[in-house]
């Protein structure tokens, strides 16, 4: 995966000097931000807490882009990746591919037939009002399960089971584990017990009534009331978190090698060329030689030899065929 673009979302508390910093950061590695739209992206950093990461899911609907979690103090949380300090560490890594990316199942909630929830850790259904009562049906796969009096309840997935889930009384689920968790939330009857089903169900909880208007609410952040009845399944997306890794896989390692066996005898002219397309992707040789400063001629005798080498490949522009662009090919 090659990253050029990069979205920017901001917790709570951040400082405009350390926006500054970000920025900063953000242009020496060559990779270009965008502020105000997630749209083309390749991947988010979100400059926060596990909070602010989880509202940042929210955002993805249904096409989750990669985020990097940064944690603006000196303590990384569950869900981030690194610190403030070492943001720039990171993104040098992530230029370089030494990164891994972690897919966390979601859940997807429909509501009353129409709205729509995502969630990483779960799904809950309660009265608006707290401590009180409400009545409903649960079914998996279209079969009644049972029905229930209950403060409300809750659908997790494994990471969520050690979440809200675990405090209701919910077991602990391995991470991987492909299942999803149902838990009754103080029932009134000692019968109703935590129920673990396959990541293939379909979780409806239906005739939901209290004395005031019930919520669903995803990972404790989005709310949205329920009339009627909520589907609940396992989204076909998962949420993706960046893992940087401290040195490249096995694959990246023979890229590298393979590169660098490669360039020995290559002229300065072409190793520079190489490293321009590396850091700003495809280019054309105006474009080369008004970067580098290098003669037009020289630019296309170092694409030559590169291209030879199988280091860089042309590339014609989908919109005006006459125009050719070089990427490097490893």
């Amino acid at each position: 995966m090659r990253i050029e673009r990069i979205g920017l979302l901001i917790g709570r508390g951040v400082s405009d000097d350390l926006l500054e910093y970000i920025r900063h950061c953000i242009d020496l590695h060559g990779l270009k931000l965008s502020m105000n739209s997630l749209s083309g992206v390749d991947i988010v950093l979100v400059i926060g807490s596990d909070r602010d990461i989880l509202d940042a899911i929210q955002l993805m609907s249904d096409k989750p882009v990669p985020l990097l979690g940064v944690s603006p103090s000196s303590q990384v949380s569950y869900l981030s990746s690194i610190t403030i300090e070492e943001l720039d560490e990171a993104l040098s890594s992530l230029s370089r591919g030494y990164f891994e990316i972690a897919n966390y199942a979601r859940l997807k909630g429909v509501i009353n037939g129409s709205s729509v929830l995502y969630a990483v850790n779960e799904i809950a259904v309660f009265p608006s009002k707290s401590a009180t009562l409400m009545s409903y049906e649960l079914e998996v796969n279209g079969e009644l399960v049972w029905r229930d009096r209950s403060d409300g309840i809750l659908i997790a997935t494994p990471i969520g089971s050690t979440a809200y889930a675990l405090s209701a009384g919910g077991a602990v689920i391995l991470e991987e584990s492909p299942v999803i968790e149902v838990v009754p939330v103080n029932s009134l009857d000692p019968s109703k017990r935590p129920l673990i089903v396959p990541d293939s169900s379909q979780i409806t909880v239906k005739n939901i009534s209290s004395k005031y208007l019930c919520e669903a609410i995803a990972d404790g952040s989005r709310r949205i009331k329920v009339h009627r009845e909520i589907t609940i399944t396992k989204a076909e997306a998962p949420a993706k978190i960046i893992r940087i890794t401290s040195k490249p896989s096995v694959k990246e390692a023979l890229k590298e090698k393979m590169k660098l066996e490669e360039l020995i005898d290559m002229p300065p002219s072409a190793k520079y060329v190489l490293k321009i397309l590396e850091l700003k992707g495809p280019l054309t040789v105006k474009e080369i030689s008004e970067i580098t400063l290098l003669p037009e001629r020289t630019v296309r005798y170092a694409l030559t030899e590169l291209t030879k080498k199988g280091l860089v490949k042309r590339r014609i522009s989908l919109r005006d065929a006459r125009q050719v662009y070089y990427e490097p090919s490893i």
